[in-house]
């Protein structure tokens, strides 16, 4: 069984290396609050933050994500941390990509069959909400 900070590291390598695949520029940051920095075709610069899970909740077929900060207050991830969410489904090694106002919840619920839908059109559309607010 793998411990958080393991699922944690393969969920960000995993997340660098399809957002690669799709031709953005990334780099791996230790930062509080995003782990990549993303550019875009035209070098405007995403924070984001990825949030993995090893595997479903078998009944709901839904991923469990903490989309919270914060050692002993938690509190829901802002857009003053990050740009973006991405969040990782190990055991079919696949993302779904949103802006970061998407998040209601210190856990968010992500449902198998979101992991379906086209990464690249996710990363574009979330790329664009980013651009309408700054």
């Amino acid at each position: 069984m793998r411990g958080a900070v393991q699922i944690g590291k393969v969920g960000e390598l995993l997340a660098q290396a399809i957002f690669e695949s799709f031709g953005y520029k990334t780099a791996l940051v230790n930062h509080e609050g995003f782990d990549l920095i993303v550019l875009d075709d035209d070098s405007n610069s995403y924070r984001v933050e990825v949030k993995a899970a090893s595997n479903q909740d078998g009944k709901s077929r839904r991923y469990n994500f903490m989309t919270s900060r914060g050692s002993r207050q938690k509190r829901i991830i802002t857009d003053d941390d990050a740009d973006i969410i991405c969040y990782v489904a190990l055991d079919t090694r696949r993302i779904v990509v949103r802006c970061v106002r998407t998040i209601t919840k210190k856990k968010t619920k992500v449902s198998c069959c979101e992991f379906e839908v086209d990464e690249n059109a996710q990363i574009r559309r979330a790329f664009t909400e980013v651009k309408k607010r700054r």
